[in-house]
């Protein structure tokens, strides 16, 4: 990704460059209030916006009219002065981070806001498609009620939460294990979790942990509360994906206002990615799940468009499914139904934001926004060795191995879809050929 700091003094920008550089994210500096393009693109753009908040937002409104417009506007702020509380957020940006924050931290704010940007550019490029095709708009997600969870030993911080969300039209439920903790966040959606590792650190350490690991709740925005001078504790937790870290003596300090930034960015990425699920269904098949085979070719063309505009990366992989060397070929049947559980598979092995179709009775595409070539193999090789894992009947009750044939490529300069799309399937028919 391509980020790029912008505000009014030099200083200020490289202070907040020094600060992305610890967090292993590299971004240009461009100072001046000027609204000139940057010179390699600009995907993501950070305003340090503590010092002159009206300057920083009048910047903020100014980036929209460049061609093409970022699509990410990030305010950066120190941690002690957070964002306000509340669903709504300063219109003028897309997202805020803590530049002072902990490079960890800082790192994990960033990539949350480049994720959600992806899904939200990803809806406007589908929904598009899905009017070129004159297919339904989807229905709008259910609003749900703001809420929250609270994991752990009786505190003040729970009063404090309850009062914070109570104040903007939220509730918060209580489990006093993490045994039941779980439980309620199995059974039913919540906007984030509150550990209160006051009294037990390990134990809500290791809770922030296991949310990390289920792919459910991966994302699911999370507080630890502490004891005061704590730090290990706090670390601790922000190493295993905490956005925030808050102590007993301060339950209503910053920690506060950095969750809530945390649900809201939150919100924004479930919302498009609801949205495109849908776009994907409406303009899909159900047996596979994917885009059927036209619509798809009518989304790459939109994309490849799209990324030629902006500057951005787009790769695409195809994948040949085949029974292994020296197994039986299975019936028809048999082998239909086997690929299209392949497929349904590789649909659920890419992010919200990738296209995929199967072509004929044996190829699946897909194709990947924002992402490289490098990144392009990594998802053939994921959807491969996963799937190699499965075997189906064919016939007689036999199991029939399988094996990929792999082909990834990069959107080139002046490259339709179409042409990136053959690009990909003529490099299979020479492997096939030299097999």
């Amino acid at each position: 990704m391509r980020i790029v700091i912008r505000c009014e003094e030099a200083k200020l920008a490289r202070a907040a460059q020094d600060a992305l550089a610890a967090a292993g994210v590299g971004a240009a500096a461009l100072p001046g209030m000027t609204l000139r393009p940057a010179p390699n693109g600009e995907d993501v753009t950070v305003i340090p916006a503590l010092e002159a908040p009206e300057k920083a937002r009048k910047l903020a409104t100014g980036l929209r009219s460049l061609s093409p417009p970022p699509f990410a506007v990030l305010a950066g702020l120190n941690s002690a002065n957070p964002p306000a509380l509340g669903l709504a957020g300063d219109p003028a940006f897309d997202g805020v981070i803590a530049l002072n924050a902990p490079p960890k931290l800082l790192a994990a704010q960033i990539q949350a806001h480049i994720r959600g940007a992806i899904a939200q550019d990803e809806r406007r490029r589908r929904a598009a498609t899905a009017a070129e095709l004159k297919a339904p708009a989807p229905t709008p997600p259910e609003l749900r009620k703001l809420k929250a969870l609270y994991i752990g030993a009786p505190s003040p911080m729970f009063l404090y939460l309850e009062r914070a969300l109570s104040q903007n039209g939220g509730l918060v439920a209580a489990a006093f294990s993490s045994f039941t903790g779980f439980d309620h966040l199995h059974d039913e959606p919540f906007d984030a979790v509150v550990l209160n590792g006051a009294q037990d650190p390990s134990t809500a350490v290791s809770l922030c942990a296991a949310l990390r690991r289920n792919a459910t709740l991966y994302n699911l925005p999370t507080m630890v509360v502490t004891k005061p001078g704590d730090t290990a504790t706090s670390s601790a937790a922000i190493d295993r994906g905490a956005c925030a870290v808050a102590t007993l003596n301060a339950p209503c300090g910053p920690s506060l206002g950095w969750l809530f930034e945390a649900i809201r960015r939150e919100r924004r990425r479930r919302e498009a990615e609801h949205d495109n699920r849908a776009y994907r269904d409406i303009m899909g098949e159900a047996r596979t799940g994917l885009f059927k085979r036209p619509a798809f070719e009518t989304h790459l063309a939109r994309l490849a468009a799209d990324h030629h505009i902006s500057g951005r990366t787009l790769a695409l992989t195809a994948l040949r499914v085949l029974p292994a060397h020296g197994a039986s070929q299975p019936s028809e049947e048999v082998w239909k139904r086997g690929f299209n559980e392949i497929a349904s598979l590789a649909r659920r092995l890419i992010r919200e934001t990738d296209s995929g179709a199967a072509i004929g009775g044996d190829l699946i595409v897909l194709a990947l926004p924002a992402t490289d070539l490098r990144g392009a193999k990594r998802t053939a090789e994921r959807v491969a060795s996963v799937s190699e894992c499965t075997a189906f009947a064919s016939g007689d009750g036999g199991a029939g191995p399988l094996v990929f044939e792999q082909s990834a490529v990069e959107l080139q300069p002046g490259e339709s879809g179409a042409g990136m799309l053959a690009r990909a399937l003529r490099a299979l028919d020479v492997e096939s050929i030299s097999a």
